[in-house]
């Protein structure tokens, strides 16, 4: 036995003691270990060595048992490093830490590591200096000199670059080694010795998973063909295990594939050699990439821009839902990536049905939106759309990180014309979970949710605050009642080892956590360590442009004076770009942030920690708090995450099954657990299943069922049946005020409009012959939810969907088009019409302010009741005139964040939505002149109301550059015409460079570093 039986015991306390300096434990704290970890250098150095010979000698067999010991050797390595109580040999811990993590194929912990300790490492000509070198080379992408040769040494690292650099001299390069490491096993000190063997074991490691090796074999695609790429600088040196699965999988000769990995072991670069491959091959000329998030959107965009800009033109389309599509396929020889939201391809594929053709490789990025509300509907309709009609030649690549079901999915999706891609054995870099508790003290688990590895003791310091003027009660600080105030706590207490994010349930609690940190600021509480991990330069940019936003009285302001920065769905576009940007560069090391976080914005933090486990009064999704976690210690920034729960109570009440302590900690340890994740369902399949009013209060699918087929076609039915249930429900349950009734009715309703207006599309370009009936049922059978569905369920779905055709069957293929156009119901789409029809909108001229004046009244027509619905009116003027949120919020006297929640949901969202349904649904006759076509002034007031910018030059920056409207309007004022459309505003800019450049550095770093990648 390598490992003793006391080994397990040891790393725990080796970890414990590396948490106690990362928590700043004062020694005199540390708990007594029964155990010495030292003991663990000899194990751990046996299993580097051995493993290392292995590699060389070819040995697989015992290689292959070696190799589960090579987690805990790189895991003691860096915790002891990381414990600080043995600095002298710092270089050898990291150095070993970084070679078992290399050998066993964590390349991101292994780059961490091995960029510490250059620092650490002389220039003396040795195994370990060379060792150094080629990991800063192979995962750093540090430049390496071709060296003057005097020995082997210098022969080993030029051939090494002859074989990274240009795929020659293999078969030289492995001579030499062997000729090195007789010459150090001849004349080397013990360290060298032990170096050179690694040494070698990492080099012919890297031999194995090079890109010269691995992807012209894996692609069909001679050396040739790669060589132009392989040979550039920014080349993918080495092939990480994630982009090894796809290349085996056959993904780079053109295999359809579910791929499921998890949040951050190379998915960028991943995609990357995907696309590469498809264009290398002729295999395709355009592909698209699919993502559910604006911002995830501009991420890639970024990405594949700094990746393929000499190679393909890369196109993001708007999320506006108009035709501004048209012309991208004027340059007809080049290469294109697109980039889009699913609905936006989905307004796509609905106005030009032949778009489809032309895409040869569909990438859906988070593809594991089925079950997502009406969103989850629209998304899995599109995706059943194009299964259906692309061809064999057409390749779709579907990736998610939290797709527990993907077998199920990949069977929908392709049945025996794809594969799944997936691998349990690559893992994302290890989290460690944190419970606060009441005693102080901070409780750690990690692989076991069930057996606790460690505590770090009296954690929490609480101390009495300053109190303020006029004020008599003693206040204390953290409040062990408060998730909010320990969160914060550690916040401060950890910000200096790397980038914290305190998590919150919803976006009400923000001021919540600002106001707090304010508040202690006011009470002269030491925050200085925020500020002092910030570069002070930048933040003070950030906290500049945040009051330009929101005035200088603001949390978000006073927050960030103070170094916590702000990340919510709400935020101004413009100020979640820069604190993105912030994070991303180490500028700042502190954020408050909600479930925004989750959904695919990659920012690099060490520590979540996380408020509550609750959106609402429900418990998060297995699946999204899994994404959230996800987001914690990216591969090659750090070798472990934390999360930390922050709520004493669910720790402290784990044993007691008094008010459900008990099952709610077993709830939160599913939570943790990926293999206890809820599979991927789907929205339309929920349309025929149970569904929960209460605890203990359930709506039978087939009776709801039963009653959409009766009464579809009536005006407002389910919404009054929705009131008549809700009214049944308390009328046995008095004292249940709160019930989901509404909501659950409605989401269907939603969903029900979904496949309506999908199924205007499909019978709008299906042959007169063809028989509705069938084609209804052969869609329906397509769909991932029938795919999913019982016996029982599936004969619903498809009662729902000959139901809904049914009702279509009254309109003509003429109404049809528009009402699939429309994108939404045809209940809807006909109001609108009859509101175009009264409005006489093709005989009578309207001003652009007549026209929103009369689309708000629309609006409050088809809406209903909201809150502030008296000010939507004026908003919506001040929003499009591109006034700020604290200038609205005084004008109105409503606050700032009812405010920006009316601007980004009511009107940027719904309301743009609403004008494009208008665009789509107004007929001109273009033979008659005595009409107008007023389509023209809405498509520029629809961009006006989702950017709230006043005119097309401010407009073209949101879409082209970088959506901030502030910028985006003083940058039109410099060019001093208004008119400038998105295709000609880079040009225009390039000849105003001076102008804007000055413009720009009043501005944060985001902005210029944005324009200057735009106009290499």
């Amino acid at each position: 036995m390598i490992f003793g039986k006391n080994a397990e015991q040891m790393l725990r306390y080796q970890k414990a003691k590396a948490k106690m300096v990362e928590y700043n434990v004062s020694k005199k704290e540390y708990p007594q270990f029964r155990l010495n970890s030292n003991e663990l250098s000899y194990p751990t150095t046996y299993v580097l060595s051995r493993y290392s010979e292995c590699i060389i000698e070819n040995n697989h067999e015992e290689a292959e048992a070696l190799e589960p010991f090579l987690k805990t050797t790189a895991e003691y390595y860096d915790s002891a490093f990381q414990s600080k109580d043995r600095t002298e040999y710092d270089w050898d811990f990291l150095l070993s830490g970084a070679s078992a993590y290399f050998l066993r194929k964590d390349f991101g912990s292994a780059k961490v590591l091995a960029a510490n300790v250059d620092n650490l490492i002389g220039n003396e000509r040795t195994p370990q200096k060379l060792l150094v070198n080629i990991y800063n080379y192979l995962l750093s992408g540090k430049y390496l000199l071709y060296l003057k040769v005097i020995d082997t040494y210098e022969r080993i690292n030029n051939y090494f670059l002859e074989y990274f650099g240009k795929g020659e001299s293999i078969e030289v390069l492995k001579e030499n080694l062997r000729v090195y490491r007789k010459e150090i096993y001849t004349n080397g000190d013990s360290d060298s010795i032990f170096y050179v063997d690694i040494l070698v074991a990492v080099i012919i490691v890297a031999c194995n998973n090079s890109s010269w090796r691995l992807l012209p074999n894996s692609s069909g695609l001679s050396h040739e063909k790669w060589k132009p790429y392989l040979q550039s600088r920014k080349s993918i040196k080495m092939l990480w295990p994630a982009q090894r699965l796809i290349a085996e999988k056959g993904l780079l000769r053109g295999e359809n594939a579910i791929v499921q990995l998890p949040t951050g072991v190379g998915k960028t670069r991943s995609i990357e050699l995907i696309i590469r491959a498809a264009f290398l091959s002729d295999r395709a000329n355009t592909a698209i990439i699919v993502a559910p998030l604006r911002a995830l959107c501009n991420e890639i965009t970024t990405d594949m821009y700094k990746i393929f800009r000499k190679d393909a033109i890369i196109n993001q389309f708007s999320d506006v839902l108009q035709n501004d599509f048209l012309n991208i396929f004027e340059e007809a020889n080049k290469k294109q990536i697109l980039i889009c939201t699913p609905e936006k391809l989905s307004y796509v594929l609905h106005h030009d049905p032949f778009f489809l053709n032309v895409i040869d490789l569909f990438v859906f990025d988070e593809g594991h939106m089925f079950d997502d509300g009406g969103r989850g509907a629209t998304y899995e309709l599109l995706v059943t759309h194009i299964r259906r009609n692309i061809t064999s030649e057409q390749q779709l690549i579907l990736l998610s990180a939290v797709l527990p079901n993907s077998e199920d999915i990949a069977q929908w999706l392709f049945e025996d014309r794809g594969c799944l891609a997936e691998d349990e054995s690559i893992v994302s870099t290890p989290k460690s979970i944190g419970f606060s508790s009441k005693q102080k003290n901070l409780h750690f688990f990690s692989d076991d949710k069930s057996k606790e590895d460690y505590f770090i003791p009296r954690i929490l310091q609480v101390e009495q605050l300053n109190k303020l003027p006029r004020e008599k009660k003693n206040r204390f600080f953290p409040e062990l009642s408060s998730s909010t105030d320990i969160a914060i706590y550690n916040a401060i207490k950890l910000c200096h080892n790397g980038g914290v994010a305190i998590y919150l349930g919803q976006q009400r609690s923000m001021k919540t956590v600002f106001k707090r940190i304010i508040d202690l600021n006011k009470r002269n509480y030491d925050l200085k360590v925020l500020k002092d991990n910030a570069n002070q330069e930048k933040l003070s940019e950030i906290k500049d442009f945040i009051e330009n936003y929101y005035g200088s009285e603001h949390w978000y302001t006073q927050a960030a004076e103070l170094g916590v920065l702000p990340h919510s769905s709400n935020l101004q576009n413009g100020v979640k770009l820069v604190v993105e940007h912030a994070l991303k560069n180490k500028y700042v090391s502190c954020v408050v942030c909600t479930s925004t976080l989750a959904q695919g914005v990659n920012i690099p933090i060490k520590y979540l920690l996380v408020t509550s486990f609750r959106n609402g009064v429900r418990l998060v999704k297995a699946r999204d708090f899994q994404n959230l976690m996800g987001r914690t210690a990216r591969a090659g920034i750090y070798t472990e995450g934390s999360i930390i729960i922050t709520d004493c109570n669910i720790y402290d009440n784990r044993m007691k099954r008094k008010n459900g302590g008990m099952y709610f900690w077993n709830d939160c340890m599913k939570l943790f657990d990926t293999k206890s994740a809820e599979p991927c369902g789907s929205s339309i399949l929920s349309l025929v299943q149970d569904f929960k009013v209460d605890y203990d209060k359930t709506v039978k699918g087939e009776e709801f069922v039963s009653k959409v087929i009766e009464h579809l076609g009536e005006s407002s039915f389910l919404f009054n049946y929705a009131k008549k249930l809700e009214k049944a429900y308390i009328k046995i349950n008095p004292d249940r005020k709160q019930n989901t009734i509404m909501q659950e009715i409605l989401l269907r309703q939603d969903i029900i409009s979904h496949i309506e207006n999908y199924l205007c599309l499909a019978c709008s370009t299906e042959t007169v012959a063809t028989d509705c009936k069938n084609n209804s049922v052969d869609i329906c059978s397509n769909t991932l939810a029938y795919a999913l569905a019982s016996e029982q369920e599936k004969e619903l779905l498809i009662k729902v969907f000959q139901k809904i055709e049914e009702n279509i069957q009254e309109y003509d293929v003429e109404d049809l088009r528009r009402y699939s156009n429309a994108m939404s119901g045809i209940a809807l789409s006909s109001q609108i019409e009859e509101w175009i029809f009264k409005n006489e909108l093709t005989e009578r001229i309207y001003t652009e302010e007549d026209l929103l004046s009369m689309i708000v009244e629309l609006y409050l027509q088809i809406n209903g009741d909201f809150k502030y619905q008296e000010h939507i009116q004026s908003v919506c003027q001040k929003w499009i005139a591109g006034q700020i949120p604290i200038e609205i919020s005084n004008e109105e006297a409503i606050g700032i964040p009812e405010v920006e929640s009316l601007c980004n949901k009511r009107i940027s969202y719904e309301m743009n939505f609403l004008i494009g349904n208008i665009c789509d649904l107004i007929v001109v006759d273009e033979d008659d002149e005595t009409q107008v076509d007023p389509r023209k002034l809405l498509t520029l007031l629809q961009k006006k109301v989702k950017y709230g910018v006043p005119n097309m030059t401010a407009i073209s920056i949101c879409e082209s550059v970088f959506y901030d409207r502030l910028l985006s309007i003083e940058i039109a004022q410099i060019l001093s015409d208004t008119n400038i459309g998105a295709d000609k505003i880079l040009n225009t800019l390039k000849f105003h460079r001076e102008e804007i450049s000055s413009c720009l550095d009043s501005y944060p770093e985001y902005f210029r570093d944005r324009l200057s990648l735009l106009m290499e």
